[in-house]
């Protein structure tokens, strides 16, 4: 009896020393394997880590095993104690024993902002009457959001994959529930790098009667107005007060529209009219409800102009033209530099500047041409980035006034390239934006893969002129450094949404406006083709939006620059996701392929045909410190020009390029197979009477005099590579036009 009393004493000493309250073993030392008991506090919202709990403090368990692992769950598991960007976890996870699920969470703990730190680290917090500074919009994935209370400032983050990703992101005070975590690289500083981690839209908790269920959204611009529209979780009035200025206080207009009932949400609606072309006004929309107000953030919008909306694109390296549907993609080789030039020679009125890198050595002389500008009255206005070389700006007569952003280890560079020509002529013909991804360097003008564009339009010249002054500090010609803002010091305070010659237009600058989720936002609209060139993709949100496309059916390729410049999760998604030859990196000779450039349905004009490019690199820092421009232009033609170059590219490195078709015009026709290598087939209910094939650029190739069969073959194994537009003439003399690859 003894014995057995003794074994019992044993096995319960064990036990507890086994299992040891997360507090305890928040004091051992990093490598010591611990076993711990408690309830798991978050899901897969935030990934691969899940936090737990016992009554005396919490802590991170990183590792894959937990996958199944899901909140409310009470576990004991044995891991490793690792110290990582001084976040305290435990990893190499073993021993893993669900007890039970569904279990209710440890309440909160209410703190202040100033008690954020590591005595709660790995908890459940709470901090109330907080607003998030910059509201604006939705939230996006892998994003850090700084939020207010008191003067004093805290942290919290968004992941990607948080179910949190797309919701409106609330504008006034809230309560904000949340894991405390840590992810500083200062490891000198034990108490850096804390971090909020809600974990759903209910752990933003709004004690108003009324919320915005989405930000407000432009549609129908027009050259004297537009419409706002908006949603809110209960029936309220539409209303809403803006002005040509950003400062509030000179606001003195107003509007108000109707509601209407979907489901459980009221959408708004209110027209603007009454404005002049190229107006840009800065709003606020508001709902009632008793006495309670909700106001979305401010947001920035504006009317067509009077341009003419022409766009114009240059590569510097060859394009394939015979798969032009009209409009032969421009390769201009080594002339970027004079191309740009030219344009600046049209300035007569202010031409704002802003480049990351530029050196003549080599080259024609940019520097040259904006001086001979200055000398004929153009107002010149510089930015360059304080962290490269910029030779070229030294080549500038002292009266023109330059200003480099500033640049440290703990700051983002300024990596626009961009030019504003007569943003403010009389002459709504005169106001140009160059933009794309070249620096004007010889290697990006002479050797690496890069592209130029040029849009004649007035309002988004005003646009890109807001952001220019944002850096410069002032609407004046000399700059005001003091009041210069970068990187994440810069506000959301641009319009993006435009009307170029008759077409949808999309800016962005980064970091303030969410581009990265644009771009995903992009390419989740992919039905048809998806092609990317861009010089490195690190983020893996991109990634799976990229996998995902193909998985719908999409007919995805992808060229980067270098495996390397990737993060290895995305090597591994994208060569898992995309078949052989699909997912290839840049190895022609000489340069980099330095776009940042993805082509949306180039191929399917009965979708959106879209263009991504500008200076914008898919990566953190682009999104989240660097200044950056980037435009999503949805025009079919500039897509299949852009698409022109891409297929020339993906071919020369040896990819496996499939271009796909579509039907032009729909019609009870059979045309197959398409693409094809040898003959298509034609079938139709109606007998068809004639038939022409035309090249890509117009030329009747074939004509056929069918003899109004409803059944015939057309051999296309003499003809080369390329595009061609097949029409069909039936016996009711109804027309119909098929896009035909020949492989």
């Amino acid at each position: 009896m003894k014995r057995v009393l003794f074994l019992l004493f044993v096995v319960t000493t064990l036990q507890t020393i086994a299992q040891q309250d997360i507090s305890d073993v928040r004091n051992l030392p990093e490598g010591e394997t611990a076993t711990i008991t408690g309830i798991i506090t978050n899901g897969d919202e935030l990934g691969d880590i899940r936090y737990i709990q016992d009554a005396t403090a919490g802590l991170a368990i990183y590792g894959t095993e937990l996958s199944s692992i899901k909140r409310g769950d009470s576990i004991t598991i044995t891991g490793e104690i690792d110290i990582y960007n001084n976040l305290f976890e435990l990893k190499n996870v073993s021993g893993l024993t669900i007890h039970t699920s569904g279990n209710n969470l440890p309440a909160p703990k209410v703190l202040t902002i100033d008690e954020i730190g590591e005595d709660y680290e790995g908890q459940l917090i709470q901090i109330n009457s907080i607003e998030i500074e910059n509201a604006n919009g939705t939230f996006d994935g892998g994003k850090n959001y700084n939020f207010t209370n008191d003067s004093k400032t805290g942290v919290f983050r968004i992941n990607n994959g948080s179910p949190i990703v797309g919701e409106v992101i609330p504008t006034g005070e809230i309560n904000l529930v949340a894991i405390c975590s840590q992810y500083s690289f200062e490891y000198n500083d034990t108490r850096s790098g804390y971090q909020l981690l809600p974990r759903k839209m209910e752990d933003l908790i709004s004690g108003a009667l009324i919320n915005f269920t989405s930000p407000v959204e432009i549609n129908n611009i027009t050259k004297s107005g537009f419409t706002l529209s908006w949603s809110t979780d209960v029936e309220s009035t539409s209303e809403i007060i803006y002005g040509l200025l950003e400062n509030q206080s000179s606001w003195a207009n107003f509007g108000t529209g109707s509601s209407t009932q979907v489901g459980d949400e009221y959408f708004h609606k209110i027209e603007i009219s009454g404005l002049d072309p190229a107006t840009i006004i800065y709003a606020k929309a508001f709902s009632v409800l008793n006495i309670d107000t909700a106001f979305s953030s401010v947001g920035v919008f504006a009317t067509e102009s009077n341009s003419t909306g022409t766009i114009n694109a240059y590569f510097n390296t060859p394009v394939n033209t015979d798969l032009s549907t009209g409009t032969i993609a421009q390769y201009i080789g080594k002339s970027m530099n004079d191309t740009l030039i030219a344009y600046i020679n049209r300035a007569t009125e202010t031409i704002d500047f802003c480049i990351y890198n530029i050196n003549n050595s080599g080259l024609s002389n940019v520097s040259e041409a904006l001086n001979y500008a200055h000398n004929r009255g153009v107002i010149i206005r510089f930015i360059t980035s304080g962290s490269t070389e910029h030779y070229g700006v030294d080549d500038l007569v002292s009266e023109i006034p330059v200003i480099e952003s500033p640049y440290n280890s703990g700051t983002g560079i300024m990596h626009n390239k961009f030019a504003i020509i007569d943003a403010n002529s009389a002459d709504a013909e005169k106001p140009w934006v160059w933009s794309g991804s070249t620096n004007l360097t010889y290697d990006q003008v002479n050797t690496d893969a890069n592209n130029m564009i040029f849009i004649q339009d007035q309002t988004l010249a005003k646009s890109y002129r807001i952001e220019f002054e944002e850096m410069w500090g002032s609407s004046e010609n000399q700059p005001n450094e003091s009041n210069a803002k970068f990187g994440a010091n810069k506000s959301n305070n641009t319009p993006h949404e435009f009307i170029v010659g008759g077409n949808r237009l999309q800016s962005y600058f980064s970091p303030s406006d969410g581009t990265n989720q644009q771009i995903i936002n992009a390419i989740n609209t992919a039905e048809n083709d998806l092609n990317i060139e861009t010089m490195l993709i690190t983020r893996t949100d991109l990634a799976n939006a990229i996998s995902d496309a193909n998985r719908r059916g999409a007919e995805v390729h992808v060229v980067t620059n270098h495996s390397n410049d990737n993060s290895e999760t995305v090597n591994d998604i994208l060569n898992s996701a995309l078949p052989t030859g699909k997912y290839i990196f840049d190895n022609t000779a000489g340069g980099i392929l330095h776009h940042k450039m993805a082509i949306i349905d180039a191929n399917y004009a009965a979708s959106d045909p879209q263009v991504i490019t500008g200076s914008h690199n898919w990566s953190n820092s682009a999104n989240d410190r660097n200044d950056e421009n980037t435009l999503i232009i949805h025009n079919a033609d500039i897509a299949n020009q852009y698409f022109q170059h891409f297929a020339y590219r993906f071919a020369e490195n040896g990819g496996n390029l499939v271009v796909s078709a579509e039907n032009i015009e729909f019609e009870n026709v059979k045309v197959y197979p398409n693409p094809t290598v040898g003959k298509i087939t034609i079938t139709s209910p109606i007998s068809i009477k004639k038939i022409q094939l035309f090249s890509s650029t117009g030329v009747v190739v074939k004509e056929i005099d069918s003899n109004h069969s409803n059944h015939l073959e057309i051999d296309f194994t003499s003809l080369k590579s390329g595009l061609y537009i097949l029409k069909i003439q039936t016996k009711n003399n109804s027309f119909n036009s098929y896009k035909i690859i020949k492989k």
